[in-house]
């Protein structure tokens, strides 16, 4: 399987958070999966962050798509694609990393606590 996508977020733009992963693993099944992104914007103001993620060897360098679409066109330039302390095959290098990403500082992940993201919400309630 190539050329497929982790995610394709639809963020609103007034919405404060989109996807938001902490301590996940990306796998794969086997090696014929060998070119996965990290995700591609669905619509201009898509969100998704990576925190504390282990990244398998099956996701490409840049990680990140543009998903170039003539009704929404330079959507790099709108949406915020985010990692922080990705570690893992395909972490080893993130300066190979899509120009539009960002690498997150550990104050900046602060933001993407499952409190503030959830707003208090509890799934078990």
């Amino acid at each position: 399987m190539t050329n497929s996508y982790i995610t394709a977020a639809s963020t609103p733009k007034d919405q404060a958070y989109g996807f938001v992963f902490t301590d996940c693993k990306l796998t794969a099944k086997d090696n014929t999966v060998d070119k996965v992104f990290l995700g591609r914007p669905w619509r201009p103001y898509a969100q998704t962050v990576f925190i504390n993620t282990d990244i398998g060897s099956h996701i490409i360098p840049e990680g990140w798509n543009e998903w170039i679409d003539t009704r929404f066109p330079d959507k790099d330039k709108t949406a915020y694609y985010a990692e922080y302390a990705s570690k893992g095959q395909s972490a080893k290098n993130v300066s190979k990393r899509v120009s539009w990403s960002h690498q997150l500082k550990k104050s900046d992940s602060k933001k993407y606590d499952r409190d503030l993201v959830l707003n208090g919400w509890d799934p078990n309630k």
